[in-house]
């Protein structure tokens, strides 16, 4: 219902991200809808992780739970929100950045923005 046309696990987390942006009680949302959207998430999260190709990254619950607990923190902050990959991006973050810090993000300074991600980031160039 919420979720049509979703293929991949990248797709359900910007969606859900969206779908949070409308929703979320912080947002004056309807709590009930946001409880439908969250079951819906996690079944259509179930069988997307399962049928994926198994020589890309799979996520683990606890790697999902913990992007849905950061996202559903920030989404009431008044900044830009970017979902790359697996990766949470914050443009305009500056109010909020000890918030951001206490989730485990790291700033970016070249991008002057702060960023997420659920596993350490090792570069593989200079």
């Amino acid at each position: 219902m919420y979720f049509a046309g979703v293929n991949t696990i990248e797709e359900l987390w910007k969606h859900y991200r969206e779908l949070l942006k409308k929703h979320h009680p912080d947002n004056d949302g309807d709590f009930s809808v946001m409880q439908e959207i969250n079951a819906e998430y996690d079944r259509l999260f179930s069988v997307l992780s399962r049928s994926e190709n198994t020589d890309e990254k799979t996520y683990t619950k606890e790697e999902d739970e913990q992007f849905r607990a950061i996202l559903n923190a920030i989404s009431a902050y008044n900044m830009d929100i970017q979902i790359i990959g697996s990766w949470i991006w914050c443009f305009n973050s500056y109010p909020y950045r000890e918030q951001l810090k206490s989730f485990g993000g790291a700033f970016a300074p070249k991008k002057k923005a702060w960023t997420w991600h659920s596993e350490p980031y090792h570069r593989h160039h200079k």
